[in-house]
């Protein structure tokens, strides 16, 4: 997951420090480690190439990728999910490259903050699972900044929630995050509608569905929600 790096506004609170505090809030890692359902499922049959996987998170879908032959970079807002991903790699032996970085800004380490990324519009897969926005924010600049990451004849994967559970708002403040998420409704066209509306390039949709998956509520009881999920090819000129 990811969100657009800017200083407070409006009494939302900066967004590194917010995701860094809900990372390094515990010593545990906060998320499962598998791989989303949905992203094995969408690219499973893709051939393996290079692959930025925005919001990484933990790493559990970037390690799954690299297993399975990709060319891993993984990119997130928080140093302790990023060095969570790197050891986990280094654990399973799996090489990726994960990085502290913002989308929307991204560059190389060691590079002037003015250079173009050697990678930016160059990328056979862009994955953004769940990534949150965050008013004035709005989801089609942080999708149209994923889209620019790949190339022509390449794809954008985004999963997201179709619908939250209703326990997540009070969860959230529950646990003390702070992080005043901004939730849209999100649907297959409606991003890919966005998909369109924020990047110069010519798109088709490759893949558009919702997929129902079980979850758990913070009381332990079962339930059913639906993730959004979209695949969008990059067409060549």
């Amino acid at each position: 997951m990811t969100e657009p790096q800017q200083a407070a506004h409006d009494g939302v609170p900066d967004s590194v420090a917010a995701w860094e505090e809900r990372y390094a809030g515990t010593g545990d890692a906060i998320w499962s480690g598998n791989p989303n359902e949905a992203l094995v499922a969408a690219v499973g049959s893709l051939p393996a190439g290079s692959v930025l996987d925005v919001g990484c998170g933990e790493g559990a879908d970037a390690i799954w990728l690299a297993a399975h032959g990709w060319d891993v970079t993984g990119i997130d807002l928080s140093q302790t999910a990023v060095d969570r991903a790197a050891e986990a790699a280094g654990a399973k032996g799996i090489t990726a490259s994960f990085e502290v970085a913002d989308v929307s800004s991204w560059c190389p380490a060691g590079s002037n903050s003015g250079e173009e990324h050697p990678h930016r519009g160059g990328y056979d897969l862009v994955i953004g699972c769940f990534l949150h926005t965050r008013l004035p924010d709005t989801r089609e600049e942080l999708v149209g900044r994923s889209a620019e990451h790949v190339a022509p004849d390449g794809r954008l994967l985004l999963i997201s929630h179709a619908q939250m559970p209703p326990w997540a708002k009070n969860h959230d403040e529950e646990l003390g995050h702070g992080l005043g998420h901004h939730h849209e409704r999100v649907s297959p066209n409606g991003d890919f509608a966005l998909l369109i509306g924020g990047s110069p390039a010519r798109w088709e949709i490759e893949l558009g569905e919702l997929r129902t998956r079980e979850v758990e509520g913070p009381d332990g009881k079962p339930s059913e929600i639906d993730d959004s999920v979209l695949l969008a090819h990059r067409i060549t000129d």
